[in-house]
């Protein structure tokens, strides 16, 4: 069965709430989550996460159905993304107050036995599976750039005045470019989607005991509270998305 919570939060700093996230359970093995982190003066953020998310989730009621191939997933969530893109880079260029704003992506698609996942900027989606975390996404951002060029280490790339930086986000550029992949789901799957008010303050080490302190109450105020006694200096979302261990039909 597969079951999504979430939880979001302006933080302890931030007077407008320019995260906002989606999820919907559509069958016992379907169903799909997402975080957007608005960028912009303004309300311009909160536009462009706003009308990212309503078109990738119209798209996905529509279009996701049980027994699609991966093929047809790929391209069902692609094109979401692209046309989310198109319409605020358009409103963008339209209205001067918006001007400049965009938004990260965070998208994971359950269908059947595979886990498709796409992302764009720096949010972030953690699978949690034996006690362990595991990052599913890469950071589009100045210091990840910095990290994998090996000028930064990941301890540096914590605390750099950069970090913020992203180099990719949906609807500042006529075209997108996300990352996509897909992950075999052969056993219980938990996700961790989040913005970056959270994992900026969540280590590494600390993401399994979180999330699992999460599941067991069924409720994302956890993480919500643990960012917010960290510092809470941005805005704060968190989805949880759990998929239980296939049962095998009786015989006979």
């Amino acid at each position: 069965m597969l079951k999504v919570t979430g939880q979001t939060h302006k933080g302890a700093v931030r007077k407008q709430n320019q995260d906002i996230f989606r999820c919907n359970v559509l069958g016992e093995r379907l169903g799909y989550a997402m975080v957007c982190d608005g960028m912009g003066g303004e309300n311009a953020g909160d536009v462009a996460s706003t009308a990212t998310i309503e078109i990738i989730d119209r798209y996905l009621k529509k279009g996701l159905k049980a027994g699609m191939g991966l093929n047809s997933v790929r391209s069902l969530m692609l094109s979401a993304v692209s046309t989310a893109n198109a319409v605020v880079y358009e409103q963008s260029k339209l209205r001067p107050e918006f001007s400049g704003m965009g938004t990260t992506l965070v998208l994971a698609v359950v269908c059947g036995e595979t886990l498709h996942t796409c992302h764009v900027g720096d949010s972030r989606i953690y699978r949690v599976a034996g006690g362990e975390a595991e990052q599913l996404t890469r950071d589009h951002s100045m210091v990840q750039m910095l990290v994998d060029r090996g000028e930064l280490t990941e301890d540096e790339a914590q605390s750099h005045p950069k970090r913020h930086y992203i180099t990719r986000a949906v609807g500042v550029a006529p075209r997108v470019e996300p990352d996509y992949a897909e992950h075999p789901i052969d056993g219980p799957l938990a996700l961790l989607l989040c913005s970056d008010g959270l994992s900026n303050y969540l280590e590494p080490q600390a993401v399994a005991g979180q999330v699992t302190e999460c599941l067991e109450r069924g409720s994302a105020t956890p993480l919500i509270n643990y960012a917010l006694h960290s510092g809470g200096a941005d805005n704060i979302t968190a989805v949880l998305l759990t998929v239980d261990q296939a049962t095998e039909a009786p015989n006979g």
